[in-house]
C-alpha cells in the first residue's frame, strides 16, 4: 500500500487534467471564439496522441524500467500543464494537450504496472477497485475545484493546479520507489520502431476518420482514405508482430483468460465516459444555463458515488467475481440513461438530475474500474504493463468515438435538450452491450464455485 500511495499523486493529477478539461470547454470555446467541432480537438488530439503511444509506451516501461517511465512521464504531463495554461492560440492550445497527452501515455502503463506488481493476483482487482476509486475521487475535486477557479481566476488555472502535484510525485517517487529491475528476456530488446510507426499511423487515421466524418462526410475522399489507411496499417501491426522477436503487439495476451473480454468492456464502457460527460456539462452550461462552478458541482455526483463504489467493487470482484459486478453496472447505466432521456427538458431539474444520473453513476462505480480488472486479472506480472497499456488504448478509442459521435449528435440536433437524448440513448446501448460481454465472464474463486456447483 505504500506503492499505491506513491502512484496516488499520478492518479489525482491525470484524473483533475481530465474532467477540468470538460468543465472549461465552453469558456475555451469563448476565449478563442470556436465552434464546439474545433474546440474538440482539445479533447480529441489528446486522445489521438494516447491512443497512439499508449502500447509502445507499455513495451518501453515493460523493457527500460517501469519507474523510470512513469517519473518521465508525470514530468511531462506538468510541462504540457503549463503549455496549456499560457497557450495564446487554440492551435497552440491543442499541440499543448498533445504534450500532456504523452506524458500521460508514458505515465499511465508504467503506473499500473508498478502497483499491480506490488499485489498479488488474488488481489489485483482489489488494487485497480482502488486505483480506480483515487481516480473517482480526483473527478470529484475536478469538476467543484476547477468550476470555482474557472468563476474567480479563468480556466488557464484549472490546468495550472496539476503542475505542484506532478512535481511533489517525482520528488517522492524518485525518493521512496524502488529502483527498475529488468522484466523481461533479462534484457532490454530492440524495438520494432516500424510496427511503432504504423501503430501510430492507424489510431491517429481511426480518429480522425471518425472524428472529421461529421464535418467532411463519410462519402469524402479524405475520410475514405482516413478509414482505409487505418485497418491496412493496424492490420499490418498485427502482421508484424506475430514474427518480431520484440513487437509492439504481445499478441499472446489475448490468449490469456478473459482479456479480450476485458477490452471489449473498456471500449464500451468506461471509452463511453467521455461522451456522456461531454453531453452533460453541454446541457447543464447551455440549456440549463449554469455557471461553471454550479455545474462542476453537478457533475460531481458520478465520481462521488462512482469513486467509492469503485473501491467497494473491486474488493467485491476479487471475492465473488466479475460478471455479479459488470452486469449489474452495465443495467445502472441502462436505466439511468433512459430515465434521464425521458424526463430532460429545456429547465433545470434536480428532482430528475440527481436520481437518473445517480444511477448512471452507480453503474460507472460497479462496472468501469472492473473492466480494466477483467482484462488484467489473468495477465503474468512480466507483462503487464503492455497489458494495462493496450487496455487503456481500448478505452481511448471508445473516448474517441463516443466525443465524436456525441459531437456530432449534439451539433445536428434541432435543439440541445434533443441532443441531449440522443447521446442517452448512445450511452444505453452501449450498457446493454457491456452486458452482454459479461454475462459470459466467470472469475469466481475456486472454492465459491465448487461449492455452488454442490
Amino acid at each position: 500500500w505504500r506503492t499505491f500511495a506513491l502512484i496516488a499523486g499520478a492518479v489525482v493529477s491525470a484524473s483533475m487534467n481530465y474532467s477540468v478539461t470538460f468543465i472549461s470547454f465552453g469558456e475555451i470555446q469563448k476565449t478563442f471564439a470556436a465552434g464546439p467541432a474545433a474546440t474538440s480537438w482539445v479533447l480529441n488530439a489528446f486522445a489521438i496522441t494516447v491512443i497512439a503511444l499508449l502500447i509502445p509506451s507499455g513495451w518501453v516501461s515493460d523493457r527500460f524500467g517501469r519507474r523510470r517511465m512513469f517519473l518521465t512521464g508525470v514530468a511531462l504531463l506538468a510541462v504540457g500543464s503549463l503549455l496549456v495554461a499560457t497557450a495564446p492560440t487554440l492551435p497552440i492550445l491543442i499541440a499543448a494537450r498533445v504534450v500532456q497527452a504523452a506524458g500521460l501515455a508514458l505515465e499511465g502503463p508504467a503506473a499500473l504496472a508498478i502497483l499491480l506488481d506490488a499485489f498479488s493476483s488474488e488481489r489485483r482487482s482489489t488494487a485497480v477497485g482502488a486505483y480506480g476509486g483515487l481516480g473517482g475521487i480526483s473527478l470529484v475535486l475536478g469538476p467543484v475545484v476547477g468550476g470555482l477557479v474557472i468563476d474567480v481566476v479563468g480556466w488557464r488555472w484549472t490546468f495550472a493546479m496539476n503542475i505542484p502535484i506532478a512535481m511533489l510525485t517525482v520528488v517522492l517517487g524518485l525518493m521512496f520507489l524502488p529502483p527498475d529491475r529488468p522484466t523481461v528476456d533479462g534484457r532490454p530488446g530492440r524495438p520494432d520502431l516500424g510496427g511503432a510507426i504504423l501503430m501510430v499511423v492507424g489510431t491517429a487515421m481511426l480518429a480522425t476518420g471518425i472524428v472529421q466524418a461529421g464535418e467532411w462526410g463519410w462519402t469524402n475522399p479524405l475520410t475514405v482514405v482516413a478509414l482505409v489507411m487505418a485497418p491496412t496499417s493496424l492490420a499490418m501491426v498485427v502482421r508484424r508482430s506475430a514474427s518480431h522477436p520484440h513487437a509492439i503487439l504481445d499478441l499472446s495476451l489475448y490468449r490469456v483468460r478473459y482479456f479480450g473480454r476485458g477490452n471489449l468492456m473498456a471500449f464500451l464502457i468506461a471509452g463511453n465516459f467521455a461522451g456522456t460527460y461531454l453531453a452533460l456539462i453541454t446541457l447543464l452550461t447551455g440549456a440549463w444555463a449554469m455557471s461553471p462552478s454550479a455545474a462542476g458541482a453537478a457533475l460531481a455526483l458520478v465520481p462521488l458515488i462512482g469513486g467509492p463504489m469503485s473501491f467497494v467493487s473491486g474488493r467485491l470482484a476479487d471475492r465473488y467475481g466479475h460478471r455479479r459486478l459488470l452486469v449489474p453496472g452495465g443495467a445502472c447505466m441502462v436505466v439511468g440513461a433512459l430515465w434521464f432521456r425521458s424526463g430532460v427538458g429545456p429547465d433545470p431539474d434536480m428532482w430528475l438530475w440527481f436520481p437518473a444520473v445517480g444511477l448512471y453513476a452507480l453503474g460507472v462505480g460497479l462496472a468501469h474500474a472492473n473492466s480494466a480488472s477483467l482484462a488484467l486479472r489473468f495477465v503474468p506480472g512480466p507483462s503487464l504493463g503492455q497489458a494495462g497499456a493496450t487496455n487503456r488504448i481500448m478505452t481511448e478509442i471508445g473516448s474517441v468515438c463516443s466525443v465524436a459521435v456525441t459531437i456530432a449528435l449534439l451539433v445536428g440536433a434541432d435543439d440541445p435538450v434533443e441532443g441531449v437524448r440522443r447521446v442517452m440513448l448512445l450511452l444505453a446501448l452501449a450498457g446493454m452491450g457491456g452486458m452482454v460481454v459479461a454475462a459470459g465472464v466467470d472469475t469466481r474463486p475456486r472454492q465459491m464455485r465448487s461449492a455452488e456447483a454442490e
